[in-house]
């Protein structure tokens, strides 16, 4: 007797010969280099064909990741439809076998209903659909007779299940039963198999990738390794910017251009044929932004014809300061991962080689810096013939100092920009000097520059003054044009025959920049013998010249302030005018009379006559002492 109260049916000869023959033919198909769908497929249709009962099949395979079963062949079946079934463990026959590990003959149309009835909707609606072909061959008696269902088992655990249904005869016997789990358990091995045969072939394919990854990391490593050491060898030889820029350029296979960090070019290797505009402003925006954030940005092509490619700009950054930006116009091929890579190990050398000359340049500064110290306190002057030589001066010459003073409308945001724009004007007047007067140092002290000029002992004084302020005039119209923006102030002191001479000739120069900036003449020059009279004025102690300005006027001073005002301006155009009434009247927009009676108001009050030599001078003097201060103008309009 079977399990299922059926008597069992030895198969005869001919069934068990072919049962055989189907065993064979699986256990084949199963080892062959087919793909397992297509065996699956094969050995459904190979058991429809010997289990006599059987008209449709259905092999299942557990989804662990979804946690339901889902068809991977079929026979018999509308596959169009089959293939979107999604059966939990215990819906329907297929489920229930699943999850009871065991193979079962569900004998009964009732039966079969049954079961078939705890599908969810949807997969009842795809299980129906997929039957369309027995319902129009059968007709109106179509009915599922019964269905067996054997796991698939691997090592005790079921990864799928084969299910068989009959729509034209009874039931099936033990006899199918057996026959579906061989067909079962050959189907699980095969399963098995080409699982393991998946997983080697993955660890294949992955270490075959790794390897190819491995490979190109080398090969980048490589180049990124070559390109260091070539930057690094013209680092070591201090090559120009212009040469690291050349090699940049050969590097990245782009036009590039190097900014330093207030956005000037330092260096550029363009193709005639490019088209980029780099003023537009989304450039000069994506500039800034590097130079605040300190990241790289890519700016992409907008269409327009002279943006038409895209641009990477990457921060050149050492010691926590920025010193510019690359921008690498992709203008050939657009950069790789590993050409940005290639990019930033440039910007990396790059940076080292604008850090060397920032202490190069320090240092120097420095030495000439102690120099002048040394200067002008007139300390160990037996060393300047030496140290005069050392910095390019020949001592045997004669010297003018030249103080510039440089203001400028920009507000750095950060001292490595101050220090770079400094830098910037120097190397401009020292680029000039070395055209104009090849044997000069140039000194920076904060904002100013002082400049010595070395002028031969056998010109005159006339001549060797005529001759600088000629330089000092080109040097002020060469940083106007080169750096828009900016106010200058330089200054000439004497000639100086020897020694003794600096110190005097630096505070000439000094005392000529002052006067400028208080009369606020931007960008002049202004020698020692055009101050006339002030430079003794500025060689006096400030305390005691304003004692002698506001002791003289203090009775005016004294009147109620409208009254105070209008009597300073009359006072003012009498002298500036040089005691012409009618000049002095017509720029206060007055009448003459008028003017005469504030002046006899203002004498009256001093107590003296300005007709008189001596009262008129003293005026003067106190009115140009006023002015050189920068006090006039507070007076005038009755500032305190």
């Amino acid at each position: 007797m079977s399990e299922h109260g059926k008597p069992a049916v030895s198969p005869n000869s001919e069934e068990r010969s072919t049962q055989n023959e189907l065993l064979i033919d699986a256990a084949q198909y199963f080892t062959s280099s087919l793909s397992l769908d297509e065996v699956i497929t094969r050995i459904l249709d190979r058991a429809l064909g010997v289990i006599e009962a059987a008209d449709a099949g259905v092999l299942f395979i557990f989804d662990k990741r979804q946690g339901c079963l889902k068809p991977m062949a079929c026979a018999g079946f509308l596959w169009d439809k089959m293939r979107h079934l999604a059966l939990l463990p215990g819906e329907s026959m297929t489920g229930i076998t699943f999850q009871n590990k065991s193979p079962k003959i569900f004998e009964s149309s009732n039966t079969v209903l049954r079961n078939t009835s705890s599908m969810s909707p949807s997969n009842k609606i795809l299980y129906d659909q997929s039957l369309e072909p027995f319902r129009t061959t059968i007709g109106k008696h179509f009915k599922i007779q019964s269905v067996m269902c054997a796991p698939l088992l691997i090592k005790g655990e079921c990864i799928g299940v084969m299910t068989i249904d009959n729509f034209t005869r009874s039931s099936f016997n033990e006899n199918d039963l057996n026959l579906l789990i061989t067909l079962s358990s050959l189907a699980a091995i095969a399963l098995e198999n080409a699982r393991l045969y998946a997983d080697e072939k993955g660890k294949k394919e992955q270490l075959e990738k790794l390897n190819a990854v491995i490979q190109s990391q080398n090969q980048q490593l490589s180049r990124i390794n070559q390109t260091h050491d070539r930057l690094m060898k013209l680092l070591l030889s201090g090559r120009s910017t212009h040469e690291f820029g050349q090699a940049v350029f050969q590097t990245l296979e782009n036009p590039i251009v190097v900014y330093d960090n207030l956005l000037s070019v330092l260096t550029q290797h363009l193709s005639s044929e490019l088209t980029f505009d780099m003023h537009s402003p989304p450039f000069i925006a994506g500039l800034q932004t590097v130079i605040k954030k300190r990241s790289s940005i890519r700016i992409k092509a907008d269409g327009r014809p002279y943006t038409p490619n895209s641009v990477m700009l990457f921060p050149i950054v050492a010691a926590n300061e920025i010193f510019g930006v690359l921008t690498v116009i992709e203008g050939n091929r657009k950069l790789s991962d590993q050409d940005v890579v290639l990019a930033e190990q440039c910007c990396l050398v790059l940076a080292l080689d604008l850090l060397q000359r920032e202490a190069v340049y320090e240092t120097e500064q420095r030495v000439k810096g102690e120099f002048l110290d040394e200067l002008m306190s007139e300390k160990n002057i037996r060393t300047f013939r030496q140290q005069a030589k050392a910095l390019g001066l020949s001592a045997d010459d004669s010297f003018v100092f030249m103080v510039s003073e440089i203001e400028s409308d920009t507000n750095w945001d950060h001292a490595a920009a101050s220090k770079a724009a400094h830098r910037r004007f120097q190397q401009t007047i020292e680029t000039e000097l070395l055209s104009l007067n090849p044997y000069s140092l140039v000194i920076r002290r904060l904002n100013a520059f002082v400049i010595i000029l070395s002028v031969s002992k056998e010109l005159s004084d006339a001549i060797a003054l005529q001759r600088s302020r000629s330089i000092a005039h080109k040097i002020n119209h060469v940083l106007k044009q080169r750096h828009p923006g900016i106010n200058c102030y330089i200054g000439i002191g004497r000639v100086c025959r020897n020694l003794d001479g600096f110190v005097q000739s630096y505070w000439d120069a000094k005392q000529c920049v002052s006067l400028s900036k208080s009369k606020k003449e931007i960008n002049t020059v202004k020698d020692y013998v055009e101050m006339g009279a002030v430079q003794f004025i500025l060689d006096q102690p400030k305390d005691a010249l304003l004692q002698f300005a506001y002791g003289l006027l203090q009775p005016l001073l004294d009147c109620p302030p409208h009254k105070r005002t209008e009597l300073l301006k009359a006072l003012d155009a009498f002298i500036l005018s040089g005691k012409r009434y009618k000049e002095a009247a017509a720029a206060l927009k007055i009448h003459p009379n008028t003017l005469a009676y504030r002046i006899k108001r203002v004498e009256k009050i001093l107590g003296c006559s300005i007709d008189q030599y001596s009262v008129f001078f003293d005026l003067q003097y106190a009115w140009q002492v006023l002015e050189t201060l920068d006090l006039k103008n507070n007076l005038l309009e009755n500032r305190e």
